[in-house]
């Protein structure tokens, strides 16, 4: 760029929350107290050197020379429905901001693509319909999703460049959002055209990860293979969140190219017929809590991840479930051997900082928010530490760099099990939780925690073996037995096919 050339400046906005509609009956909707709120520069405080997308639009911004505006950015833990009230306010700020922003050459999204509020199945299409009605048919724009996301029409109609994150744990977030940028300068400067077609699977999404040997990764590398088609810009696909009462909790294909409608069909098309043709391989492998346990104690060598799918805060559960937990205590091991993160009890958290630490308290642990999440834990507990809950999330795992607070936080220690507590609901990324109150997970036979698959990029290196353990609760892996009243039919497994 020379020196008389005016730089490119893009918007930057975003608003992230992946929604377990099943657990709105247990907590209620989600209120706008629950989202974490940016306006302009403190966005970019917030989140540069993070390994989320706009921490990739920070960098590629830095790496390309193009200005960035900072809007507004809101996200929260996966939780509930969000409350109408508290997505009119957020969506008004939204636009608000980009509208202040303008003129503009371009802007940078970072949405979720499973936001359900009241009254409003796809926030995101909707959220995209408004800017674009805002800026203006001709006005690029890039959107880096979750892979997790819901895929609609809305959604592809309303923005240039979709961008899903390929890795679960989403481990390339920073790196979707620098393509994002680098996409877009080429849009803008009229290098590409980009053209998306979506194809829609009738079957619900099951949530595999996609480390080596997985159908996931299978999917993924015909992907990467069709991506070096020429005129292909992009190809990947939308696993889908199943924790949603909508008509398509579904997986989707997403193809981009440089002006081919035709090609982006046809990619979309030989990616979904093959995720089609081997959708059994989809299906989960379940492993009960306390058979689970068995077969960690019985291992030679630690440390053994347990973790508990059903209740994973990751997919909008209220973390506060005991089936896991119980199974551990029921085993009865040696004190030192097991320990466990975290589980949502703010009033136990309240009654150990009222005794202090070194004192043993009478509680009645997790399981008071919602009918699946266990019956409490009724026990003496030793108060071995008490904590601020912050931390940040180290380098190599999910949203490395990104700071978390928990709230006030408790280590404590029950039949020789170290318990965490935590007052807010939140997946185990990696160890930094443990060792904040004094735990080398290295040291231990069994490490429990809540989480899907997340926890796999802190935990996999120092694992001797991770088994998935499954029950009851707002995110366990059988997803057939949720409810469906909106489902579009026929679906598979729920219909035969």
């Amino acid at each position: 760029m020379t020196s008389g050339q005016r730089k490119i400046r893009l918007a930057v906005a975003g608003l992230i929350h992946e929604t377990n509609t099943y657990a709105t009956e247990s907590t209620g909707p989600t209120p706008i107290a629950a989202f974490r709120q940016g306006f302009g520069d403190e966005i970019e405080r917030a989140c540069r050197g993070t390994n989320d997308a706009v921490g990739g639009f920070i960098e590629g911004a830095a790496r390309t020379g193009v200005v960035l505006q900072f809007t507004y950015l809101a996200q929260a833990t996966p939780s509930a429905t969000i409350e109408a009230g508290a997505y009119a306010q957020m969506k008004q700020k939204l636009l608000g901001t980009i509208a202040a922003a303008l003129p503009v050459d371009g802007i940078l999204l970072a949405l979720h693509g499973a936001g359900v509020a009241e009254g409003v199945d796809d926030i995101e299409g909707d959220l995209l319909g408004a800017i674009r009605a805002l800026v203006g048919p001709d006005m690029p724009i890039a959107t880096v999703y979750d892979l997790h996301g819901n895929m609609t029409e809305a959604m592809r109609s309303g923005s240039d460049l979709t961008l899903p994150c390929k890795l679960y744990p989403h481990t390339d977030l920073r790196e979707r959002g620098m393509e994002a940028v680098d996409l877009l300068l080429r849009t803008i400067r009229g290098e590409l055209r980009p053209v998306t077609r979506i194809r829609e699977l009738p079957m619900l999404s099951y949530l595999v990860g996609t480390q080596e040997g997985t159908i996931a990764e299978q999917v993924n590398a015909l992907c990467r293979q069709l991506a070096r088609r020429e005129g292909v810009i992009e190809c990947s696909w939308f696993h889908g969140f199943p924790y949603a009462d909508i008509a398509a909790p579904c997986p989707v294909v997403v193809c981009t190219t440089d002006d081919d409608a035709v090609l982006a069909q046809e990619c979309a098309e030989e990616v979904a017929n093959w995720i089609w043709a081997h959708r059994k391989a989809f299906l989960p492998h379940i492993v009960a809590p306390s058979e689970a346990v068995r077969q960690a104690l019985a291992e030679p060598l630690g440390p053994v991840v347990l973790n508990e799918r059903s209740d994973n805060p990751g997919g909008g559960t209220p973390g506060d479930a005991t089936h896991l937990l119980r199974a551990l205590l029921e085993a009865n091991p040696p004190p030192g051997v097991c320990c466990f993160a975290l589980i949502n009890d703010s009033s136990v958290v309240q009654q150990a900082i009222r005794a202090g630490v070194g004192t043993t308290i009478e509680v009645s642990l997790g399981g008071k928010l919602g009918p699946f999440q266990g019956a409490p834990i009724e026990a003496l507990a030793y108060v071995k530490a008490i904590t601020d809950g912050r931390f940040v999330n180290r380098p190599g795992s999910m949203l490395a760099g990104m700071q978390f607070d928990l709230g006030k936080m408790c280590r404590l220690e029950i039949q020789g099990v170290d318990v965490l507590v935590a007052s807010s609901a939140q997946q185990v990324f990696d160890v930094e939780p443990f060792l904040l109150h004094g735990i080398d997970v290295t040291r231990r036979k069994v490490v429990a925690l809540k989480g899907a698959n997340h926890f796999r990029a802190g935990f996999e290196a120092l694992a001797a073996r991770i088994i998935p353990v499954d029950s009851e609760g707002l995110s366990t892996t059988d997803v057939t037995l949720f409810p469906r009243q909106r489902l579009a039919r026929p679906c598979w497994p729920l219909d035969a096919s």
